[in-house]
């Protein structure tokens, strides 16, 4: 038996999600033309632990938020202004740049119905596009993806945090640094991984090449089938993807020295690489900030400013910027009234940020009513259904239909120009 070089969470995230549930079946077939990885890439940003929407995007002439809370709330002159009465939070100066620029776009008040408070739990919801009666975790992004996407290099790429909305069949990558992927790939392409299966279960006249030898399929054996063909796409990825990555220039993208500024270089590095992917997949995380919020979350915004400010820049000097497209989620905002720890709880509505050349700026969705009489347990009422803004991406950046996404139909946020 040959021993996997490998730990199994690195083996596991190589092989792609599909190698956790096995699922059998597949999705539906990319439109034709519609120009996948090659037009346009969608570039994920988790905010693990569920961001303060409200001092984020902040309706900072609404008595309401300041009555609810009295040590976080933000004043108009503390704020940087967007428009009418709203404001974001001063460390994301470098979004209002792009505000001003009509390149960043601000969808207020986004949820779900029978919003759930757990963080696991409700990362599922987001992950799965399906609302919150589904227990389904394939993600949305692999529910959209087909086994066959001609032309691109992989369905979608993980750089950070879990595979999320990409976790389910496709050729779905996990890719945290790129020294470390090498050495994973070969791993992979050495590591008998099957070492717990015996030959003699398996029987047939074609068999998979696996640590130097013929792995036969099996007759009646489907889950084991679909994990050799896994492993075969696998093994099939990492080689195209390393061997763009070693043919092009090594250059310093100059993005800041944080975990997601890490993140995004490389990202960086794929595209210059002309690695051909719908979406890229990125995590921030911190953003649980039950006490002591306010110089906490201003970090966090401020690491996140940096990180997306960066990216652009490169991304202009690359000649990208017209063709990526920047967007936060996060699985809950926080409580609308702030606790006694000068913090606030696990809530429900907030906003999504979206940034890109090509993206529509301005404000998005609706707000939330923060009067008393409106509130539900003592809590805002989302404004818009987050498959709505799936719904837009999918139409607008790829031309597809939405609806084998997110379980249905919603009204499409737009997203582009």
């Amino acid at each position: 038996m040959t021993t996997l070089s490998m730990n199994r969470r690195n083996w596991l995230r190589l092989m792609g999600a599909s190698a956790l549930s096995l699922p059998l079946t597949t999705g539906p077939a990319w439109a034709a033309g519609a120009g996948l990885g090659k037009g346009h890439t969608l570039i994920l940003i988790e905010l693990e632990g569920g961001n303060d929407g409200l001092n984020t995007l902040i309706p900072y002439r609404d008595d309401n938020y300041h009555r609810a809370r009295p040590t976080l709330a933000l004043r108009g002159e503390e704020v940087l202004p967007v428009g009418g009465d709203m404001g974001l939070h001063p460390s994301l100066s470098g979004l209002v740049q792009g505000w001003e620029r009509g390149q960043v776009r601000l969808v207020e008040g986004v949820g779900y119905p029978n919003p759930n408070r757990s963080h696991f739990r409700s990362i599922e919801i987001w992950n799965a596009g399906l609302g919150a009666d589904s227990n389904e975790t394939q993600g949305w992004v692999s529910r959209l993806m087909a086994q066959e996407s001609p032309g691109l290099d992989a369905d979608g790429i993980a750089l950070g945090g879990e595979m999320g909305p990409l976790r389910g069949p496709g050729r779905f990558t996990g890719l945290e640094e790129i020294e470390e992927f090498f050495y994973q790939a070969e791993a992979l392409r050495t590591a008998g991984v099957l070492g717990g299966y015996d030959d003699a279960m398996m029987s047939g006249s074609e068999g998979a090449m696996m640590g130097g030898h013929s792995v036969r399929p099996s007759e009646g054996n489907a889950a084991l089938n679909h994990l050799l063909s896994v492993h075969s796409n696998a093994v099939g990825t990492a080689d195209l993807l390393e061997r763009k990555l070693r043919q092009a220039a090594n250059r310093d993208f100059n993005l800041p020295d944080s975990a997601l500024g890490l993140q995004l270089s490389v990202a960086l590095q794929l595209l210059d690489a002309g690695v051909t992917t719908p979406v890229l997949k990125v995590s921030h995380g911190g953003f649980d900030t039950h006490a002591y919020q306010a110089e906490a979350h201003a970090f966090l915004l401020q690491e996140l400013d940096e990180a997306m400010r960066g990216f652009e820049r490169a991304a202009r000097d690359m000649g990208i910027w017209n063709n990526v497209t920047l967007m936060t989620y996060s699985e809950f905002g926080r409580r609308f009234y702030e606790n006694g720890s000068e913090g606030t709880d696990h809530g429900t509505a907030a906003p999504i940020i979206l940034a890109g050349g090509k993206v529509a700026g301005g404000l998005g969705g609706a707000r939330p009513s923060l009067e008393a009489r409106d509130l539900v347990d003592d809590d805002m009422v989302h404004a818009v259904d987050f498959r709505s803004v799936y719904s837009g991406i999918v139409q607008d950046l790829w031309d597809l239909e939405p609806t084998k996404a997110v379980g249905g139909v919603f009204q499409a946020e737009k997203i582009l120009v």
